[in-house]
């Protein structure tokens, strides 16, 4: 049985980035005879300085949300990553194993280090990171491509610590599952799809009414030409578009292409909105079923078996190093 490990970060409400990015891998993932551990990493998200109650409320909306779009439960623990020490404990370890050079070399730190700050937590994220896959031995670890230097930093990291201890950790892969779709921004398509409030009308949450949603697609941006051609260099706006309905849908752009051919943008733009709709709706719905003492009981019951499984590693790991 293969252990997997993935995290989201409580940043802000969930949007149709997540689910098509990362969530709806998960959920297949939950349905295979795996050990899945799936991390609100809110540690990671204390680089953006967020304002304490609003975290509080992004983490438990967060969880629901995960649960509402459809995670097995059965197969899957989903847990608060602050809530076990045990993360940042072995991050201070693998920070011994890790070069200054690899860090600044990060795509990640060069962007995020101008946008939030020239601060040690951007620099040494990708340590915590790597922290959170081997905490828990993990065999595979679903990611996008552009998380992708990430987890060869891990894999370095993991190598290293066995070379000097031992064969301690399993040399975690990119998941086997499928890519997830990696969407851009209704509006201003060069960049990701995002959690934050200055994007919010190129962004769809997973709690937009169907009005918004349509009113969101009717107003994306596309180019000066007519034609339902996926081209990520000259036709960005209506790639992505394509990118959405084909990954919702199942089918291939080609397909897509196919489908539309000869429509007008606008009866595209309101074709994807009407499909996302149809794809959020039945997911807000059960989020607002969720009774909250579940969750809490569930969460409860979760972090039991997360800690067991770090402190578990801890122990191994402690005891090799003599502490």
């Amino acid at each position: 049985m293969k252990t997997v490990f993935s995290g989201i970060q409580p940043t802000g409400k969930v949007h149709l980035g997540n689910f098509l990015g990362a969530i709806n891998n998960w959920v297949d993932m939950s349905n295979i005879k795996n050990k899945n551990y799936f991390c609100v990493v809110d540690l990671h998200s204390l680089t953006t300085h967020p304002d304490p109650k609003k975290m509080e409320e992004n983490i438990l909306s967060t969880v629901r949300v995960l649960i509402a779009a459809g995670i097995n439960l059965d197969n899957s623990t989903i847990y608060t990553q602050s809530k076990v020490s045990e993360h940042a404990q072995l991050s201070w370890v693998l920070s011994n194993f890790c070069q200054i050079g690899e860090l600044q070399r990060m795509t990640q730190f060069k962007e995020k280090s101008s946008e939030l700050g020239n601060h040690a937590g951007i620099l040494t994220y990708p340590i915590l990171m790597t922290a959170d896959i081997l905490i828990h031995k993990a065999n595979e670890v679903p990611v996008g491509d552009d998380q992708t230097q990430h987890l060869e930093l891990t894999r370095n990291i993991a190598e290293r610590f066995n070379n000097k201890y031992g064969n301690v950790f399993p040399i975690p892969e990119k998941t086997s599952g499928k890519v997830g779709t990696r969407l851009m921004s209704l509006r201003h398509p060069e960049n990701k799809m995002s959690k934050s409030a200055d994007d919010i009308n190129g962004t769809i949450y997973f709690d937009d009414s169907r009005d918004q949603i349509i009113k969101k697609f009717k107003s994306s941006v596309t180019d000066s030409e007519d034609e339902i051609r996926y081209d990520l260099e000259a036709k960005k706006g209506i790639s992505n578009l394509i990118d959405i309905f084909s990954s919702i849908k199942g089918i291939t752009h080609k397909e897509v292409e196919k489908k539309f051919s000869g429509s007008k943008y606008g009866e595209f733009k309101i074709e994807v909105g009407e499909t996302v709709a149809e794809y959020i709706e039945p997911i807000f719905s059960k989020y607002k079923s969720l009774n909250e003492k579940e969750i809490l009981s569930l969460l409860k019951a979760n972090l039991d078996i997360a800690k067991s499984s770090a402190k578990e590693t801890m122990k191994e790991v402690n005891g090799l190093l003599g502490i």
